[in-house]
């Protein structure tokens, strides 16, 4: 089958996701914390924010395949008792490669990889790398700036051991420059304050990628520069978000090609700067989605994307 996506804004054609189901009970106000939800949520409309979702990217013709059914019975009991598998982007990143089987930080996604990696083997997409202890990497922190870079955030999730092996696996093989972002200790993914919309224009928020120099990697070797003036040196606009919108999830949009995108519906003020651009911003519910701590980038996980 076809896979690997390269870009966040080429054509989306197949996205693997996880309907959640009754797992999100577990969720109790003494136990929110440790499975790494900021408050309790009521399951019913949890999953019909997510119905929504994927009834979203289905009408815009893109083919969502759902974990649970490419998990066997025995793997499936498995998954409705994983409140955070509805993030699939964190535990996978597909690549022209093949399937990077990424390895999470905390104890609640442990199991995430493992069955992640069942489905690729049930789709038929080869295995390219999978992070080895004390490698650590969610797929958060993954944003392709085009389909020859991207670029990497480390910090509270991520390390630099996890960014080592991948870079290792996809510079000269799948990309041509490799950006390692140093995140501060608030930011949790580095799709939570960057977000590339087009070939000319990104979302960032400056107070999470102000503070520290990248490192960008090359054929010739390394150098460092600030985020904000790579980016611009690329020729690319940034439109700024302010902290309540990071806060909301508001860089964390999903592209689906052809200038159309998914938001958070409240997310008002960064979808009229991109409607005033000539996007299509497809605005979905999110009350209970947004609780488990991801936007609508955080629960696609990219198949096949076109360049």
């Amino acid at each position: 089958m076809d896979f690997g996506a390269q870009t966040e804004y080429g054509r989306l054609r197949k996205v693997l996701m996880h309907r959640p189901t009754e797992e999100l009970k577990l969720i109790t106000p003494g136990n929110k914390d440790a499975y790494l939800f900021r408050d309790v949520v009521y399951w019913k409309e949890f999953q019909r924010e997510h119905d929504a979702f994927t009834d979203a990217l289905k009408g815009e013709g893109i083919e969502v395949a759902l974990l649970g059914d490419l998990l066997d019975e025995d793997h499936r009991r498995i998954a409705v008792r994983l409140p955070n598998l509805v993030y699939t982007r964190d535990v996978i990143a597909i690549n022209n490669l093949g399937a990077m089987i990424l390895r999470m930080t905390y104890q609640p996604r442990f199991p995430e990889p493992l069955l992640t990696e069942k489905a690729m083997e049930e789709l038929g997409i080869p295995v390219a790398l999978k992070v080895t202890p004390p490698g650590l990497v969610e797929g958060g922190d993954f944003v392709w700036l085009d389909e020859e870079t991207v670029m990497m955030g480390y910090g509270t999730r991520s390390n630099e051991v996890g960014v080592e092996q991948v870079r290792e696996r996809m510079l000269g093989e799948a990309v041509k420059e490799f950006v390692a972002v140093p995140l501060p200790s608030f930011r949790v993914h580095l799709d939570g304050a960057l977000m590339v919309m087009s070939p000319d224009l990104a979302l960032f928020h400056k107070g999470s990628l102000g503070l520290f120099p990248s490192y960008v990697y090359d054929g010739e070797g390394v150098r460092l520069q600030f985020l904000e003036d790579y980016l611009t040196g690329k020729g690319l606009e940034l439109i700024y978000a302010n902290d309540t919108e990071v806060r909301m999830f508001g860089t964390n949009i999903v592209g689906l090609g052809g200038g159309k995108c998914v938001s958070y519906e409240w997310n008002e003020r960064i979808m009229g700067i991109l409607e005033e651009r000539g996007f299509d911003v497809i605005g979905i519910p999110g009350s209970q989605l947004s609780i488990g701590g991801g936007g609508p980038h955080c629960m696609t996980a990219p198949i096949h994307r076109e360049a």
